[in-house]
């Protein structure tokens, strides 16, 4: 007996990395299936070093996988509580990280660059889909190429899940030269759908505010309407 308990104590991480998705690749795992790390976590064009866990016993007991997972890389830095059920569906809670903006996030224009920020309080994945997320995330410092200007902070608030209403975000402005609020609709098979309007500010430059007039004559605010959609 004491035997199976210090074999099983002292399983290597890459037993545990063979329970991983197909799309999921753990790169020179280190440590015990218990605590133990990954030089590289790659899921499709997703990349984190430095990733760390500490495997949660208790979750075994209802057939789960359950841990505490860390990241230190430097471009994609944080932490959350993770589960992984046999059915596939993965529960995320406690996300606080901070990485560089995504290439290719359809949201904001090409060759946009700036940081950001997730605080999300629950997430849950199903068949690879996001299905219900409440929480926040910050788009901060953005700077756009052309015309070349910084338009400074934006947040996404996602309320508690609505059964009936689908993922719904609410967008607004934290800072910059742009007035902007919209909301985002997101599907289960990872389509989007942003519509809101954006106003300039009395800082707002030149170059940004004839922009702006490609979207159409504005309403009698000084509002003007933007709608935008595509797929994650």
């Amino acid at each position: 007996m004491v035997f199976v308990i210090t074999l099983v104590v002292r399983l290597p991480a890459r037993v545990l990395t063979g329970l991983l998705p197909a799309d999921v690749v753990c790169d020179s795992p280190g440590g015990t299936v218990w605590s133990g790390s990954c030089g590289a976590l790659r899921a499709g064009t997703l990349v984190i070093a430095g990733l760390s866990w500490q495997l949660h016993p208790a979750a075994l007991l209802r057939l789960e996988l359950g841990a505490d997972l860390s990241s230190e890389d430097p471009a994609a830095h944080g932490q959350a509580q993770a589960r992984l059920g046999l059915d596939g569906d993965v529960q995320i809670t406690a996300l606080a990280a901070t990485l560089a903006l995504p290439g290719g996030l359809g949201l904001v224009p090409a060759g946009t660059r700036g940081n950001m920020h997730l605080a999300i309080d629950s997430a849950r994945l199903t068949g690879g889909h996001l299905v219900a997320v409440q929480g926040r995330i910050a788009l901060q410092q953005l700077h756009i190429a052309n015309p070349a200007a910084d338009l400074g902070s934006f947040e996404l608030q996602f309320a508690p899940p609505d059964p009936n209403a689908g993922i719904v975000g609410q967008l607004r402005d934290l800072d910059g030269p742009l007035s902007v609020i919209g909301v985002l609709q997101l599907a289960r098979t990872g389509s989007y759908e942003l519509e809101g309007s954006v106003a300039p500010k009395p800082d707002t430059g030149a170059d940004l505010t004839q922009v702006l007039q490609l979207l159409g004559p504005p309403d009698t605010q000084g509002r003007r309407a933007f709608s935008i959609a595509g797929t994650l």
